[in-house]
Parts: structure tokens; sequence; C-alpha cells
């Protein structure tokens, strides 16, 4: 097997729908058109439902349930936003939410929900909620929530642990070493989230910059990480875009904006009406970083970070390695309805400014998402794949998706690693450790591999000694992050895990052929910035 996508929630940030950049739009139009003759008939469906139907139903969620229905015949972007989805939509653009403060993990919906690490500053942190804690109980008079976490997916137990700012919510938490259950009354309060989760020197000279979404405050956080790493005399850039499901449109330019000349084209929209093509180009006067660079993604990779490295690619402006990405190329409009409702409508879609359309085909929701999860992780291009060139000449081709310069196939774990993510035993572990235990073990991590695998032969007597032995270097790999999350969160436990990143580690080697290509570049002139295309510039 792969190495399984972490299930893993963070409190700051949940997807309504996948790796939308959108474009909210103020008023929603009448009906019109034949559509409008067919209202009559949905009228006197409801009027039957609500006057006839037994047992009496609830005409709300008659209502909603229709228009996800109708909304099916449609792409599998567009979607209705109830009122709460719609409130957590807008609350996610400015880049916070109202909640605990915390981040947790669920295997599966019959798994322990566990707390992997509480955000520095949040409520779930002042109230002294840790690392490694079981949530066994959610209780919130709001929402009329009374419930048992084991059967709840990961969604729903999302759905209750939010809510309006100074409400309140009852956890019930089981801590490892503490006999009885505890029980915490948390106010909800604004979490703040964090764009880019990583920053550092990751070799003498070699920048690494992780962008984990697009919301307002991505590009002045990428702009403090930039400085900081010139100021430790970075010369070249990692620029991680994996796992990244998009976000906002105008801070993918923003990021773009960057790395590329003021005024070349980062990617372009089109619609169904003749004249509906929108240029969007790189912005003036922001700050501006001339290294070269290594783009990495993945397929979870999406919308925003799809404009970014496409618009790099096309530009030959950094090197792209990884998986082909989500291909996430359709634009939605937000209309706000009534009652606190909305629609996020597909009305156009994107287009890499050599013309390679970023949406994949899709012939239904069901097979759109199959098809995502099952491909290979580095599929060859179709043979009637549309072909295009970058502006030096370069062949990249479209049919959805950016495929990565320098494809790399994602090794798998041993299964018995993977049996021990599975069942979460690696933070079950090392949070039931003493604090003298953690230090020892941090000091000479080796010294931990005989009492985990005791532990993990007496709690699954199914796993044999010479398995485990196997898959030491693995194993110590996550013991080593498990132990970095408790000392430092999700950030020191990321660095630890990266060490051992195939990825990281390609495009770490691809910087040859990232400088001699940045050189290159330098050398051709720009054909595709809005004074070439006679346009008017539109940046800001």
């Amino acid at each position: 097997m792969k190495p399984p996508r972490p299930l893993l929630v963070t409190l700051l940030l949940v997807a309504l729908f996948a790796a939308s950049a959108i474009v909210v739009v103020t008023r929603a139009a009448a009906p019109a058109g034949p559509a409008l003759g067919k209202m009559g008939t949905y009228a006197e469906i409801l009027a039957l439902i609500e006057q006839r139907a037994v047992p009496e139903p609830d005409m709300k969620r008659v209502i909603y349930s229709s228009i996800g229905g109708m909304l099916d015949a449609l792409d599998p972007h567009t979607n209705f936003l109830d009122d709460d989805n719609y409130r957590e939509m807008r609350e996610e653009q400015k880049g916070f939410f109202y909640g605990l403060g915390i981040q947790i993990n669920k295997r599966g919906r019959y798994q322990p929900l566990r707390v992997v690490a509480p955000m520095a500053g949040t409520p779930a942190d002042r109230m002294g909620i840790r690392g490694g804690d079981v949530i066994v109980h959610i209780r919130d008079e709001r929402a009329g929530a009374d419930v048992d976490t084991l059967g709840l997916t990961i969604q729903e137990a999302v759905k209750y642990l939010r809510g309006p700012r100074g409400s309140e919510v009852e956890i019930t938490v089981e801590r490892p070493g503490v006999e009885q259950p505890l029980v915490f009354k948390i106010q909800r309060d604004a979490v703040r989230t964090t764009a880019v989760s990583q920053a550092y020197l990751v070799r003498p000279e070699t920048g690494y910059i992780k962008i984990t979404n697009f919301v307002e405050s991505t590009t002045p956080e990428l702009d403090a990480a930039l400085e900081s790493l010139k100021k430790q005399g970075a010369k070249r850039l990692v620029l991680d875009l994996s796992g990244n499901p998009g976000g906002l449109l105008d801070q993918a330019i923003g990021v773009t904006s960057r790395f590329l000349p003021a005024g070349s084209l980062v990617v372009y929209t089109e619609g169904r009406m003749a004249g509906s093509r929108q240029d969007y180009f790189s912005a003036k006067d922001v700050p501006h970083v001339d290294w070269p660079v290594v783009v990495m993604v993945d397929r979870e990779s999406a919308s925003a970070s799809e404009i970014v490295s496409g618009a790099l690619q096309d530009h030959d402006r950094g090197i792209v390695v990884g998986e082909t990405t989500f291909g996430k190329g359709l634009v939605q409009s937000v209309y706000p309805l009534s009652e606190n409702t909305g629609l996020a409508l597909t009305t156009q879609k994107y287009y890499t400014p050599v013309g390679r359309s970023i949406q994949r085909p899709y012939a239904g929701e069901d097979s759109y998402y199959l098809e995502w999860r099952e491909r290979d992780a580095v599929p060859k291009p179709k043979d009637d794949a549309p072909v295009f060139k970058t502006d030096t000449g370069r062949i990249v081709y479209g049919g959805g998706g950016i495929s990565p310069d320098i494809p790399v196939q994602i090794p798998e774990y041993p299964e018995v690693v993977v049996q021990l993510l599975r069942t979460s035993a690696f933070p079950r572990f090392v949070t039931a450790l003493s604090a003298e235990d953690r230090k020892k073990y941090a000091a000479n991590a080796a010294s931990i591999l005989p009492p985990f695998t005791t532990f993990v032969l007496a709690d699954m007597p199914e796993l044999k000694a010479e398995e485990v032995a196997a898959a030491k270097d693995e194993i110590l790999l996550q013991l080593r992050g498990e132990l970095a999350l408790l000392d430092g969160g999700l950030a020191a436990r990321e660095r630890v895990l990266l060490e051992r990143n195939p990825a990281l580690e390609q495009a770490l080697a691809a910087f040859p052929e990232a400088e001699k290509l940045h050189s290159l570049r330098r050398a051709v002139p720009e054909t595709r910035t809005a004074e070439a295309l006679g346009k008017p510039s539109q940046t800001r």
C-alpha cells in the first residue's frame, strides 16, 4: 500500500467544496427562460408534500434535498451552501473561524477522535487540552448535540465543535495516565488560520516554504517568510504546494506575482458567452524574488495551487516536481440567496498562460472522485492530449491538471507501518510516556525502538517481531515525528517527516536544472504580458 494520506482535520479550515478559487457575486438573477415554465410543477409538488405527506415532513429538509438533486445534474463543484456552510465559507476566506483551535484526526468512523495538538493561544490551548487526548463525548446545546464520538464521522464531529463566537461546547476527554475522564467547558472564539506552515533553510542557501491554503493572509505570510529566508542567506527556493486544496484567486495571483515580472499573464478564465475571456496579470509594486525555484505538487494540489504551479511552469520560472495535480479548473461564482444561504455556481473555466485547461474531464461526481483516488500518481499524457509550448519552447501537455516536469512515484509503506498508522499506535505510545522518557528518547531516538516493539506486540498480537524489525527505519521516523509534535506542534513533526520525503529529495536534486532554466528564461523575451497582448494590465 502507498502511504495513507493523513485524515487530519484542523479546526482551522474545513473545505466546503473541493478546492475552490471563487468570485463573490452580489446579486442572484431572477429565473428566466424555459426553466421558469417548469416552476409550476415544482411548486405543486411542494404544496402536496406540505399538505398531505405522512408523517408531517420537515419542509426545510425537503427543499434543501431537492436543491441537492437539482445540482447533481451539473458539475461536481457546483454546491448549495446552507446557512452554516455559507457562514463557514466566508470565515475561511478571511483566514479564521470560530471554534476551539484544535487539530484532530480520526482514522475511521469507529476509531477514537484524537487530539493531534492544540493551537497556541486558542481556547483549547488555554483550557489545557493536550495532544494525545481522546475526545469521547461532545455536548452542545446550541446544536442539540449530546453524543459519543465513537460512530461519528470526522465531519460530524467538526460540525459540533465549531460554532458562533462566545457559544459554549462541553467535551469529555480521556487522557493517557489519568484514570477518570476529564470534562472541559470551552467558549468558542476566533481562531486564525496559518497559510504558510513552514519556512526554513532545508539546506545551506536553500529555502523551503510550504503554503497550505490560499486565504486573505497568504501573500503577507509569504512575504514575511521570503524576507526571513533572505536574511538567513537563501538563494534558491522549494515552494511546496502539495496537499494544498486552493482558495482565493487574488491570492494565487499575488503569490505568482512574487516570482514573475509585473504584467505577466498568470491565468485567464472563459465562460459560455462570447467575449467572456478575462485575463489576470502579475502585480506590480510587490516584493519580488529572483531565485531559482522548484515547485512541489501532488494529486491533492488543486485550484489556486494549480494556477500558481501552471503559471510558473508555462513561463519557465520553476521546475515542477511530484504528482499530476487534481485538475480543478472551474470557477465558482457565489450568489448570496435568502436565509443566509448561497449558491456556488460554476460559471467559467481556468486556463494557464499557454492555454491549457486546468479542469480535467468529468462524467459524474462518483467517477470524477474515484478516478482521482485510483489513478496512477504519474500518469502518462494521453495520445490525444493537446500539446503546448512554454516560453522557452519546452513541451507541456493539456487535458487537465498540471503534469510535473519531474514525476515522483511515492514508495509504498511496509504493511506493518500501515497497520500501526491505522490504529494510532504511534501517538498512543508516545503520549503515554513520562516527560523524563520523552526527553531521553528525544536525545537518543534509536533507544525508543525496543520499548515500542514490546508495546505493539502486546497491543497487536497478530504482528510479528521480524515484521516490526524490518520496518524499523520508517517506524523510528514516525516515532520521532510524534515526539517532535508534543514538544513543538505540527510544524515540528512535519519537519521530521520531510527528512524522508522522496518528492523533497527530488526537488533538491532538481536545482541544477532549475538554475539552467532560470538563466535561459532571462534571455527569452516575454510574449504573454499585458503589453504584448495589447490589454490593460489589471495589475494591483
